[in-house]
């Protein structure tokens, strides 16, 4: 008998099983230990069903290891576990206290909701710096928000903070580059006189330092961004600053080792500044998006470069972006947006010219992660432009999210595996035949080796590899791999397999979504 799993119990099975599509091996075939981290977004709001409104907001994302990161990197994975505990902690805990006050905001409140949210990105992951961005916006009554930025540098070997004077050499210099700077970008300023705005700052400190003036900063692919949030530098009025310098037009500043070149992958918030093409100078690319009528979804995107703005239908809840440099100095923005029912697609925007354009609209989104042993789960973060993986919606005796890894092509889009075969996450359960049926048995490498073998009814099938259409792998309890090849019917409910039998009759359970 069939059974058609719903869409909230597949998000369940996805939770709770074992690893899904994550890249194994090191970058270019070396031995050296990929870096790969998962992100969950955890979301403790208050919405009331009668209004239809979400009275308070408390929300963000906490990015973690994948388990084969661990391993290698063990301390930076107890690092970004604590760092996400943290953050989880601290929005369960704005819900339970605002919620005696919940009912004061609203429409007919004099404050508004409130909110409390944290996202963060990777902006880099190397040998030498794993670099995070968190963006935060706080509301709890009042006449304003809190808005800023923390970073965190951490070395992902020790697991240890990365200070700025580990990185730059000279602080007089430094200051002098960013007071430039900051004049040039926020001239109406109140702190664009001061020349001794960074007289308490102290390299040797880092943000999480309280009670000592630390520099908050990234140190991106293609240079360092700093931060400076509401209170910084100036005023409430003044908002909030970032500042970034290349390490191409400062070279002597910097300390050779964190300078990095060739193609990145770069997580984006809302906005950051890039050296597009290469070429020294610095663009601004940004997106927003806007919501629907009912202010429950996005359906447009707002993708800018310096100024320059194309507008483009994406409907969705939220969207991961990243900036993808390669090699070859191309740049795309890819955004890989969460659709209902688990779906995902990706847009590629193309900001090699002065305006962005649409390079592609796919149905690609990012691989699932999880690490069962200690109950962890995401969606696996891109992180380098010639590495990375990505899933497709599959409904072949389940429904999954069949993975490939990739790198960018010529032409913006993720190349395809040249055999056409996609992986099989493992969180897929193993079916078992109710009748006995054949299948022609193939080995490792696909080959065929017997034909019309006999499979018995009871038999277990572990999926584990297809060409993401008609055909799925899967291996048998007595180590053999059988070729299930499926044949739609004209209404596509149901279908036939290797010619001989409905699923319905080969297979005990199947796992379908919807």
């Amino acid at each position: 008998m069939r059974r058609r799993i719903l869409a909230a119990i597949c998000a369940v099975i996805l939770a709770v099983s074992g690893t899904a599509c994550s890249n194994s091996g090191g970058k270019n075939g070396t031995d050296v230990a990929p870096l790969r981290f998962m992100v969950n977004y955890f979301d403790y709001s208050k919405y009331d069903p009668e209004t239809g409104k979400t009275n308070l907001e408390s929300r963000g994302n906490a990015i973690y290891c994948t388990r084969e990161t661990a391993e290698a990197y063990p301390e930076l994975a107890a690092e970004l576990e604590k760092e996400a505990a943290s953050s989880e902690k601290k929005a369960k805990e704005f819900a339970a206290d605002e919620d005696e006050t919940v009912n004061k905001t609203g429409e007919d409140s004099p404050y508004g909701t409130f909110k409390d949210t944290t996202y963060s990105v990777v902006k880099r992951a190397d040998e030498k710096v794993v670099s995070i961005e968190s963006q935060f916006y706080t509301y709890a009554g009042g006449a304003h928000p809190m808005i800023g930025y923390f970073t965190r540098n951490i070395d992902p070997v020790t697991g240890k903070e990365i200070k700025l004077a580990d990185v730059v050499k000279d602080q007089k210099k430094l200051n002098e580059l960013l007071l430039v700077q900051l004049r040039e970008n926020y001239s109406d300023a109140s702190f664009a006189d001061d020349e001794n705005i960074f007289a308490e700052y102290d390299m040797n400190v880092t943000a999480s330092d309280l009670g000592h003036f630390a520099y908050n900063f990234t140190l991106d692919p293609d240079g360092i961004c700093f931060y400076f949030s509401l209170y910084d530098l100036g005023t409430y009025a003044d908002g909030v600053q970032t500042v970034k310098l290349l390490y191409r037009n400062t070279p002597d500043l910097f300390v050779e080792d964190y300078v990095v070149g060739g193609g990145y992958a770069s997580g984006i918030i809302e906005t950051g500044q890039y050296d597009i093409g290469g070429d020294g100078t610095k663009d601004e690319i940004r997106f927003y998006f806007s919501e629907d009528e009912f202010n429950q979804a996005y359906e447009k995107i707002y993708v800018v470069k310096n100024g320059q703005e194309l507008v483009s239908d994406l409907y969705c809840y939220n969207a991961d972006t990243f900036l993808m440099h390669t090699e070859d100095n191309r740049d795309y923005l890819y955004v890989i947006a969460h659709m209902d029912n688990d779906a995902s697609c990706l847009n590629i925007y193309d900001l090699s010219g002065e305006k962005p354009t649409l390079a592609a609209e796919t149905e690609y989104g990012l691989s699932y992660a999880d690490w069962e042993e200690k109950d962890l789960y995401g969606y696996e973060l891109i992180t380098e432009s010639d590495d990375f993986s990505l899933s497709f919606r599959c409904d072949l005796l389940a429904s999954f999210n069949a993975c490939f890894n990739t790198s960018v092509g010529t032409d913006g889009k993720p190349i395809l595996p040249e055999d056409g075969i996609y992986s099989v996450p493992d969180y897929i359960h193993s079916l078992q035949s109710a009748k006995p049926f054949k299948a022609d048995i193939v080995d490792e490498s696909g080959k065929v080796v017997e034909q019309g073998g006999e499979i018995p009814a009871g038999e277990t099938f572990k999926l584990f590899r297809t060409d993401g259409k008609t055909v799925i792998d899967a291996k048998l309890s007595d180590g053999r791999i059988a070729r299930l090849e499926l044949t739609r019917s004209d209404d596509n409910y149901t279908a036939t397999v290797n010619g001989q039998i409905s699923e319905e009759e080969a297979f005990k359970e199947l796992y379908y979504a919807g």
